[in-house]
């Protein structure tokens, strides 16, 4: 059983890793688009319809990945000063409380998206020709992402769920 663990987390650490490189990249590219589409709008006087595009859909994905890798390395914004004053049992109560109710939005948004990403199989983007099931898949994707590290972050904090965040460093491969 020690083992399934271990390999598990092994598991989430790569995930975790691989969702921060791309996070990186989806901002370097969104960046470096408008960076190009400042320049030659402003320089070259021609502006480049798909430069718009490409960073929406980087911006896009990369705030629902993002979101996922906030939650990995607890950095979202809470407000803890009570539930951090309870005893370990109702905070773990609490605790558990707030994933289930984080977990129930997440699995909206996930279920929502469905009628989306399905329209988006028969649409494609008017100046880069994407197919839009590809830039909506950012919700279902996004969605279960940040539920998967809400549930590993309840368990890794089990024996003080209300702690001042510790400093993570996943490092990008």
């Amino acid at each position: 059983m020690k083992s399934h663990l271990q390999e598990f987390a092994r598991w989430v650490n790569r995930l975790q890793q691989l969702m921060s490189a791309i996070v990186v990249v989806l901002f370097t590219v969104m960046m470096g688009v408008v960076l190009l589409q400042i320049g030659s709008r402003y320089l070259l006087s021609y502006a480049t319809a798909w430069a718009t595009e490409l960073s929406t859909f980087c911006q896009v994905w990369l705030v629902l990945l993002g979101a996922g890798v906030a939650m990995a390395r607890n950095q979202h914004m809470a407000i803890d000063l009570l539930p951090a004053m309870l005893p370990l049992r109702y905070a773990r109560i609490a605790s558990i409380l707030i994933a289930l109710v984080v977990l129930l939005f997440l699995g909206m948004m996930a279920y929502g998206s469905i009628p989306l990403v399905r329209l988006g199989t028969v649409q494609s983007s008017p100046a880069m020709g994407v197919p839009l099931w590809l830039v909506y898949a950012c919700l279902p994707i996004g969605a279960a992402y940040i539920a998967l590290e809400l549930v590993v972050s309840v368990v890794r904090r089990w024996d003080n769920p209300f702690a001042a965040p510790e400093i993570v460093d996943v490092e990008v491969a």
